[in-house]
């Protein structure tokens, strides 16, 4: 293989590895738009200033609730039925909610979009990896995952930029009418042909699959923690930078602003895991690595003894982003672990439970704040979610050249 088909494989360059990365895109920025827009948005509803970090908590979470259930609603439909039909019904679902979103005038409507677009979001990401991983050869499937979810990061990164520009009604009009228009490209990519081929009909996928098998049990747990780093980050630290900077610096900050580098070096390592990960010839090394680096870099933010001024603080943050960004990682390695008949479940549960963890992490945070502080609250959550995603990166196999074409028993 030449140097130049190292960095960008010819294969990639395919309508379904482009309009995955589209997808994916649009997925993120509309789950991050209320994390960018959540203190101005609030606000402009009436939601008066106390209340706004525990009304931005109910709607995160019921957003995360719906991306839960969604992700087991579009993974079970998506191995049954076929990527492609589910993808295009998840497409419609967070579409039309996150387009009713920039219409809201309370905070019950506000929630009740914000959980419809996270059941509709929660197939998008699982389904795109599912394919990617049945479309490509096995020595291409990192490098494209890693070009869909580094893409697709991108999303939080003009949700985020965006905020600075335009009211926050026209950021959700824009994404819902966004996704809209992804439709019409989503009808040009084909059915996987390795689901087409195997069509587990005498063998149908069910989530009681997943733990009929003390194996195959512990087999997702551990993939799911391999998940966690990201939305610890962004669900803790970037959502809710302004309370956090606040409290241990003394300074005010807009999330928005956090969010802008967070996300672009989110991204940025997105590409490079898993284009190392592939280059190497390991997944489990990479993530090691990483989510060490990530660890210490969460540490140092949230534990460091004296003032720091904005530059330092922003620095710490694009370390974390460094350190969780291989979460494309997680995602491709769910999809690797299981067979045909179970991945698109396993491939669309994984990042969606990773996302749904945000609620107990935020609830956990929320209850110990007041107690010992918002900065020891969201440290004491960060060492749980780091040890468990390292023991799982870990205890996992190597599935880096692993064969996809098999069905679980």
């Amino acid at each position: 293989m030449s140097l130049r088909d190292k960095i960008l494989p010819r294969e990639l360059l395919t309508a379904p590895v482009i309009v995955a990365a589209l997808g994916y895109f649009i997925d993120v920025f509309d789950i991050w738009v209320f994390g960018a827009n959540r203190v101005p948005s609030l606000r402009d509803i009436g939601v008066p200033e106390d209340g706004i970090f525990d009304a931005g908590v109910m709607i995160f979470n019921l957003q995360m609730a719906g991306l839960l259930l969604g992700g087991l609603v579009f993974g079970v439909l998506g191995d049954r039925f076929g990527r492609k039909r589910l993808m295009f019904a998840s497409i419609i679902t967070y579409s039309l909610a996150t387009l009713a979103n920039g219409f809201v005038d309370s905070v019950p409507a506000y929630a009740v979009c914000r959980f419809v677009a996270g059941f509709g979001l929660a197939g998008e990401l699982g389904l795109a990896v599912t394919l990617i991983a049945e479309s490509l050869p096995k020595e291409k499937r990192g490098y494209g995952a890693g070009l869909v979810v580094g893409f697709g990061v991108l999303g939080a990164l003009t949700a985020a930029t965006l905020a600075h520009y335009i009211p926050w009604r026209a950021s959700y009009i824009l994404g819902g009418c966004a996704g809209l228009v992804l439709l019409a490209f989503r009808m040009k990519i084909a059915e996987s042909a390795l689901f087409e081929r195997l069509k587990p009909v005498d063998t149908p996928a069910h989530l009681a699959m997943l733990f009929t098998s003390r194996e195959r049990m512990a087999r997702f747990f551990w993939c799911v923690c391999l998940v966690l780093p990201v939305w610890y980050g962004a669900g803790i630290l970037v959502t809710f930078a302004p309370e956090l900077i606040k409290a241990e610096y003394g300074f005010t900050v807009a999330a928005a602003t956090i969010m802008v580098w967070h996300s672009s070096f989110l991204a940025l390592n997105d590409f490079g895991s898993a284009w190392i990960s592939q280059w190497i010839g390991s997944r489990r090394k990479v993530l090691l690595f990483f989510m060490g680096f990530g660890f210490l870099a969460t540490a140092l933010l949230l534990l460091w003894p004296t003032a720091l001024p904005l530059p330092a603080i922003i620095a710490l943050y694009i370390c974390n982003a460094i350190g969780t960004g291989c979460w494309v990682l997680g995602v491709t390695v769910a999809a690797e672990s299981f067979g045909t008949n179970l991945r698109a479940t396993v491939a669309t549960t994984v990042p969606n439970f990773g996302r749904a963890a945000a609620i107990p992490m935020t609830l956990g945070v929320a209850s110990m704040k007041d107690i010992i502080g918002i900065g020891n609250a969201a440290m004491i959550i960060g060492a749980v979610v780091f040890t468990l995603a390292l023991i799982g990166a870990w205890k996992i196999p190597e599935t880096c050249d692993r064969d996809m074409d098999y069905l679980e028993g």
